[in-house]
C-alpha cells in the first residue's frame, strides 16, 4: 500500500500533489487542514466507495492505495472510466454542484480514505485560498488526460492507444518492478478495463499486450504486468515507431 513519503511523494496531478506543489505556507496549511477534515476510514479490495446516481454529497480523501471510477456500458457490465490514487479526491462534484453521482467508485486493492461531508469540504474550499486553486489544478490535469484520450480514440491505432495508457499508468503510479527491472504497474487492471481505457475490444487488447510483450517492452504475469521499456511505450504511442514494411524500426526495448 503506497502513501506520501516524508517529501510528500503524492501522485502528480492529484489534490494533495498541488498543495505541495504551490509551497506557500497557506498550501501547507490547507494541506494539514484537509488532513484533519472528516472520518479516517479503511476499505478493503473491491469495497463500494460511491455509488453511481446516489445523492450523497460527501467526498472522500484517498491517502493510500487506489479506487476505480466505473460506469455501466449498454450490456450492463462495468466500464472503467478513469483511476485515482492516494493523495486525490473522489466525489467533489457531487459535493459542488448537488447533482448525482456521475460513476461508482470501488477500492482498487485496500485503500485508506477520508470521509470529509459536503459542508466540511466547502468550508475548507472557501477558508483556504489555495485549496480552490489546487482543485482546479487538479481537474485541469484530469481534462488534458482525457483530452488525450479521447484524441487516441479518432486517430490512433489500438496497439498506440494502449502503449499510451500503459505509459500513463506506469508514469504516474508504477513502482519499481521485480529485481529492480523495469516498472510495475499499479493499480492492477483486468484487460476488459484496458479494453474500457482504452476504447477497444478485449480480445483485441488481449492481442496488443502480446504484441507489446513480443517487442520486449512489457513482461505480462499472472498477478503483474512489468513495464521495461518506458521509453518504448511512448515511442509507440507518438507514433515515432514503425512497426509494418521492410525495414522497420521496432520502439527502444530497454530504456
Amino acid at each position: 500500500m503506497q502513501h506520501a513519503g516524508a517529501d510528500g511523494g503524492w501522485p502528480e496531478g492529484t489534490l494533495l500533489a498541488e498543495l505541495r506543489r504551490d509551497g506557500s505556507p497557506a498550501a501547507l496549511a490547507a494541506e494539514r487542514a484537509v488532513l484533519r477534515l472528516g472520518t479516517r476510514r479503511a476499505h478493503g479490495h473491491g469495497e463500494t466507495l460511491i455509488l453511481d446516481r446516489d445523492l450523497g454529497g460527501f467526498v472522500l480523501l484517498l491517502l493510500t492505495g487506489f479506487a476505480k471510477a466505473t460506469v455501466e456500458d449498454t450490456a450492463g457490465a462495468a466500464a472503467l472510466l478513469d483511476v485515482r490514487a492516494y493523495g486525490d479526491v473522489v466525489g467533489e462534484a457531487a459535493a459542488l454542484d448537488g447533482q448525482p453521482r456521475s460513476a461508482t467508485v470501488t477500492a482498487a486493492g485496500p485503500v485508506t480514505v477520508r470521509r470529509i461531508s459536503q459542508p466540511e469540504w466547502l468550508h475548507w474550499l472557501g477558508t483556504h485560498a489555495p485549496a480552490g486553486i489546487a482543485l482546479s489544478r487538479c481537474l485541469v490535469h484530469r481534462g488534458r488526460a482525457t483530452t488525450r484520450r479521447l484524441v487516441g480514440l479518432a486517430s490512433e491505432p489500438v496497439l498506440n492507444r494502449l502503449a499510451r495508457q500503459l505509459a500513463d499508468l506506469a508514469g504516474r503510479y508504477g513502482t519499481a518492478g521485480p529485481r529492480g527491472v523495469g516498472i510495475t504497474l499499479r493499480p492492477r487492471l483486468t484487460q476488459a478495463e484496458l479494453a474500457a481505457l482504452t476504447g477497444a475490444g478485449e480480445r483485441r487488447v488481449h492481442h496488443a499486450l502480446h504484441e507489446l510483450a513480443g517487442l520486449g517492452l512489457l513482461r505480462l504475469g499472472r498477478r503483474s504486468t512489468t513495464v521495461l521499456s518506458l521509453p518504448g511505450l511512448l515511442e509507440l504511442a507518438d507514433g515515432a515507431a514503425d512497426l509494418s514494411g521492410p525495414g522497420a524500426r521496432p520502439p527502444a526495448a530497454r530504456p
